[in-house]
């Protein structure tokens, strides 16, 4: 028998199942996905302004499996090719008759799922470029009339190292610049695993232009998150006229204006105006921190999926455990998507021999969800690795994955101690196996545990979302030790140190009333200190991961702008924090539902009480 490779080096496996991939060219709207949904994440719409209101020719959209890119982008190919998912989904007047006018026909737009066939890895290269001519030359016909579309899922798939091992294959990067550079009438929207990996690869290719801002942009797609749960749970959150929505763009403005300009009253005075004038009441919304505990975003997802009612009172059955639907069989189905990812990361992002190690590491930390410091050496003995594996391996390569991410200790180069979060709660719960009743009653201290983690995770999205992709400090949220107590979170803004304390059970007026705060005055000594006088973040790395020489550079001339509060050390290596304009307290207190936002003004500087279930909405 013999053997012939061209069918798959042809790519003519991969285009005898374009039609399959792409139901809409046959021009029936009956196959749109507009039914599935009952409402899209904040990222869709971030997806599509991309293309459309930033121009950008070459969208990325990054993040671990099963968090949604893949319906992301079925959801972009709708928007573009039917009507009525535009009229069901985009609410805005404006908006919708520019959505309308953005539509093109159905045999403009390519869906191609990279990683449905292992076979589609062969001459990867090759394939995709095969598969794109004949979409072009057959189903297009005419390339040059009209802007068409490139849907790629798992780019990342294309690339892999060779026999030997020494070099690469699957560059990706030059057909896709290849691609742009043929026609000014092509878009191109793609999936990877990791943004780090993304941009290491557009910034080192040769193609004039790849790299510019204007051309490319990377979205971030993290699980799904506490605004969106709220979204899916509550429909009047979405149908709700502009003026009765939580504006949580114009609070992060009024955040990053009042670190950058010194003035809490305005964050204080905004954060009160979209609570006062939102639909969804301070208690409804307190409520749901328990469920979305417990579900987080992959789960959440894989119930959507199930046709469990997550709008109803079904969900919070299912969730507890009653009725006939197997939740613990759907958390272990979960859980088992994430093993399959770790294990796919640990392949795909480099520089783990054993893959089985990344998910001994999450399952430690679901089972034990630390919230305090633990010691480098503790950490190390119990995974039988050094440091330097766990800091350069184990912790940038789940923190690529927004699976699990370290918090490094603030005003220390040579830390003992480590704190560290899994980024999505159910995934926490489908380790171990607990549902909402393990959540609120049965496991002390998990509530109050997942919470803080989800808190954490926000903070990282807050980081990410307000400052500069070239801010060394950009996705970094760290712990302070003080001489009694700790500053659970400090963020920064502009190169402005923000320190947060993470105070669950009581409010600010509770505080006031009680002797021992250790916590409490430990914020307060942050503030009134010069802890940021030796903070340092190095411009060389993100995480324990080095980044290009071309960031390097991107990253100092940022830093070095008058409008960055933050300095440039004078070695050049490492970038120095402004001081603290004020401090946060964040608390799921009762009392906070009557008192809300308050302002903390007793001691040297500020310090403002922020909800947990207002700060949630934040992003």
């Amino acid at each position: 028998m013999s053997f012939d490779p061209e069918p798959f080096t042809s790519g003519h496996t991969l285009i005898q199942r374009l039609e399959q991939y792409n139901p809409w060219w046959d021009g029936n709207h009956e196959t749109s996905i507009s039914g599935e949904y009952s409402t899209l994440r904040t990222a869709f719409h971030k997806a599509y302004d991309t293309l459309h209101e930033s121009g950008r020719r070459f969208v990325t959209i990054t993040g671990p499996d099963g968090v949604g890119k893949s319906t992301l982008l079925k959801q972009l190919a709708s928007a573009h090719v039917d009507p009525d998912f535009i009229e069901k989904f985009i609410r805005d007047a404006s908006k919708r008759e520019q959505a309308h006018e953005n539509l093109v026909p159905s045999s403009n737009v390519l869906y191609l799922p990279l990683r449905d066939d292992p076979v589609f890895q062969v001459k990867p290269e090759d394939q995709l470029q095969a598969a794109i001519d004949h979409f072009e030359t057959h189903v297009l016909r005419r390339p040059n009339s009209a802007d068409h579309y490139l849907l790629l899922d798992d780019l990342h798939i294309v690339e892999r190292p060779n026999k030997r091992g020494s070099t690469e294959v699957g560059h990706w990067e030059r057909v896709i610049a290849d691609l742009l550079d043929e026609r000014s009438n092509r878009r191109i929207v793609s999936t990877a695993l990791s943004a780090d990996a993304v941009r290491a690869r557009v910034r080192n290719t040769n193609a004039s232009g790849f790299d510019s801002p204007s051309l490319h942009e990377n979205l971030e797609l993290y699980p799904l998150g506490f605004t969106d749960f709220l979204r899916l749970r509550h429909r009047d959150v979405v149908l709700a006229p502009p003026s009765e929505r939580f504006d949580r763009t114009s609070v992060r403005n009024a955040l990053f204006e009042a670190v950058i300009q010194s003035t809490p009253e305005k964050l204080a005075s905004e954060v009160e105006t979209q609570q006062r004038d939102a639909i969804a009441e301070a208690t409804t919304v307190r409520r749901e921190i328990a469920n979305y505990c417990t579900t987080g975003g992959a789960v959440t997802l894989r119930l959507a999926g199930s046709e469990v009612d997550i709008e109803g009172e079904e969900y919070v059955d299912v969730i507890r455990g009653r009725g006939d639907f197997d939740f613990e069989a759907l958390q272990k189905e979960a859980f088992s998507e994430c093993r399959e990812s770790l294990l796919r990361a640990a392949t795909n992002l480099r520089g783990i021999k054993d893959g089985l190690s990344l998910e001994r590491f999450f399952a430690l930390t679901a089972h034990e969800h630390p919230t305090q410091d633990v010691p480098f050496d503790d950490l190390v003995d119990v995974l039988d690795i050094d440091r330097r594996t766990l800091r350069n391996k184990y912790l940038s390569t789940l923190s690529r994955l927004h699976l699990l991410s370290p918090s490094q200790e603030y005003d220390n180069q040579r830390p003992r101690h480590i704190r560290f979060y899994l980024r999505d709660p159910g995934l926490t719960n489908a380790v171990c196996r607990t549902n909402l009743n393990d959540v609120l009653r049965r496991e002390p201290g998990l509530q109050e545990a997942l919470a803080k983690s989800t808190a954490f995770d926000q903070t990282i999205r807050l980081s990410s979302e307000l400052n500069h992709q070239d801010d060394p400090k950009r996705g970094i949220v760290k712990f302070w030790p003080g001489s009694k107590g700790s500053v659970d979170f400090v963020v920064k803004l502009n190169g402005t140190p923000v320190p947060i304390l993470w105070s669950y059970n009581q409010g600010i007026n509770e505080i006031r009333k009680s002797i021992d705060t250790p916590d409490f005055d430990a914020l307060q000594q942050f503030l009134e200190g010069s802890a940021s006088d030796d903070e340092r973040d190095p411009v060389d790395e993100f995480l324990y991961t080095s980044v290009s020489e071309n960031t390097v550079r991107r990253r100092r001339e940022y830093v070095q702008q008058d409008s960055y509060e933050g300095y440039l050390n004078e070695d050049g290596m490492s970038v120095a924090d402004s001081e603290p304009s004020f401090g946060i307290l964040l608390t799921n207190a009762r009392s906070a539902l009557e008192r809300g936002v308050e302002i903390y003004n007793e001691g040297t500087k500020p310090i403002i009480q922020i909800p947990l279930w207002t700060y949630l909405r934040f992003m």
